[in-house]
């Protein structure tokens, strides 16, 4: 069973997913513009060999907004909170994308509270701005950060965000319903209908990772490490480059190719996905 909860972190709400199951604690930590809901489908199979959470980052789905706190540090120092009040122990962390980022900061700066991470396709050096700017990901952030703030001063339902993303190109032939279907439409509009605008701000200015510099903060990583990477041709965010680079720096890692897949690979390929992650959170200690 899936129980919603909210908790008081200081000034921070925060809203959570939790499945009671045996073995370790795994925590769930979704990408820009996502929510917990993402990860639903994963859940119940999971949690025969784990207790599952997953929440909602500030800013996102059912957690609360702070306006000019958006960056690396700030989701980051969430998750410890997190995962000392509620979890209580060292935990896996499973980010996608900004998630993914989020748990390496985590593991490099409260290594206690880690037991390992699985990556999937994070943006490790995508988030440099010159190189950001000529993605879709830009692209897609600046134009939400335009229309969002619009949808929300007049009212706009989540009906009239779904036709809003359905409408949205995938390429130059098909539109995103025409692409993803009407389920995935539908879980995406509820999601940005619930997003705080001003969580693109810092991507889109440079200034997502603060002071931190992506090697120094993997070089710091020492638990084990599973990454998944797209293909980046098809709007993935890592390149061969990318991957090898941070492999290099990453104490233990192994790395799975997912080719002919985009940025969500546990959308567009969900049992692969999930049996990956199932061998990595069973296996014991993580990566031999």
């Amino acid at each position: 069973m899936i129980e919603h909860n909210t908790i008081e972190l200081g000034d921070m709400r925060l809203h959570y997913v939790e499945a009671a199951g045996p073995g370790p604690a795994l925590l769930f930590i979704h990408g820009a513009t996502g929510s917990h809901t993402t990860f639903l489908p994963f859940m119940p199979a999971l949690a025969q060999h784990a207790h599952i959470y997953a929440l909602d980052l500030r800013g996102h789905g059912l957690s609360g907004r702070t306006p000019g706190t958006y960056r690396l540090a700030d989701y980051g120092q969430d998750i410890v909170s997190f995962l000392r009040t509620v979890v209580g122990k060292p935990a896996i962390l499973a980010g996608h994308s900004l998630g993914g980022y989020v748990a390496l900061w985590v593991s490099a700066e409260e290594p206690e509270l880690v037991e390992r991470i699985f990556l999937e396709d994070p943006p490790i050096y995508l988030v440099e701005l010159s190189r950001f700017q000529e993605t879709m990901f830009y692209y897609f952030f600046a134009v939400l950060r335009k229309d969002l703030p619009a949808h929300r001063a007049r009212g706009g339902t989540i009906e009239e965000m779904a036709g809003y993303v359905g409408r949205m190109p995938f390429n130059e032939d098909l539109a995103m319903l025409d692409m993803a279907g009407p389920a995935w439409v539908q879980e995406r509009a509820e999601q940005l209908h619930l997003l705080d605008p001003e969580i693109l701000d810092p991507a889109l200015n440079g200034d997502l990772l603060g002071p931190y510099e992506p090697d120094s903060l993997l070089s710091k990583v020492r638990c084990p490490v599973q990454l998944l990477s797209a293909q980046y041709e098809l709007g993935g965010a890592m390149s061969s480059q990318d991957v090898a680079r941070t492999v290099a720096h990453l104490t233990h890692c192994e790395h799975t190719a997912f080719a002919g897949v985009g940025h969500g690979i546990h959308e567009e390929r969900p049992t692969e996905y999930l049996q990956v992650l199932k061998q990595f959170i069973t296996q014991d200690g993580g990566i031999p």
